[in-house]
């Protein structure tokens, strides 16, 4: 099998995980989200923005390495405005449940799921910010030295994958939960969310067309070093 059919397969199977996440999540929390209940929010939101639309925003930055040019802008304009939705879905994730403690009168950031969700929200800011930096487009990187942009482009990188895989591991903290999903449907939930994660892994460490997404030790060391000079 070519590595461009391994690759559609593989997809189509990140795709159907990542789709079928959020509607399960959907289905469990969008009855209690109609009553009112603003806790209801941050599970939904969170889901949404981290295996939606973040997971499709990283497929398309698979998608458009090999585009060189015209295309290559147009690709990395739309893995931009996904990210963003998912940055949009995750901040009032955030809200919610912010807000939500204030009106309860209970602390922030306390369990050990508020300590990781908090730092995975920062990264989660954090990676769209770098991404923009990083974006020829906006002419924001040519405020900085020449030797700089492929670390702020490594960096966007490293971040946007901690941030990813601190996402699936943050909603494994805190389930079961009653208000939430509990049972067997909670653990299929889980479990699905495990596998969409075992297959960006594979993806995105190039186990299907030999090019790798995330960040690895030659590419620190070749970040880092600066240019060479002859």
């Amino acid at each position: 099998m070519s590595s461009q059919a391994q690759m559609g397969g593989m997809h189509r199977a990140i795709q159907s995980l990542s789709v079928g996440c959020c509607v399960a999540m959907a289905v469990a929390m969008l009855p209690a989200a109609y009553q009112g209940t603003l806790f209801a929010w941050h599970p939904l939101m969170f889901t949404l923005g981290f295996l939606g639309f973040m997971t499709e925003g990283i497929m398309a930055a698979v998608r458009f390495r090999p585009n060189e040019g015209v295309a290559r802008v147009a690709a990395i304009t739309n893995h931009a405005l996904i990210q963003a939705a998912a940055t949009a879905c995750i901040s009032l994730g955030f809200y919610a449940i912010y807000h939500n403690k204030n009106l309860m009168g209970k602390s922030h950031f306390l369990s050990l799921h508020g300590k990781m969700g908090l730092l995975t929200f920062l990264l989660a800011l954090t990676s769209p910010l770098l991404g923009a930096l990083s974006f020829r487009r906006l002419g924001l990187v040519q405020r900085f030295p020449q030797d700089w942009h492929p670390r702020l482009k490594w960096l966007h990188r490293l971040v946007s994958a901690y941030a990813y895989v601190l996402s699936m591991v943050t909603m494994q903290l805190a389930l079961p939960h009653p208000a939430v999903l509990t049972g067997i449907w909670c653990r299929l939930w889980q479990v699905s969310v495990m596998s969409l994660a075992a297959c960006m892994l594979y993806v995105l460490r190039g186990r299907i067309n030999g090019r790798t997404v995330l960040p690895s030790a030659n590419a620190v060391a070749a970040a880092f070093s600066g240019p060479k000079h002859h």
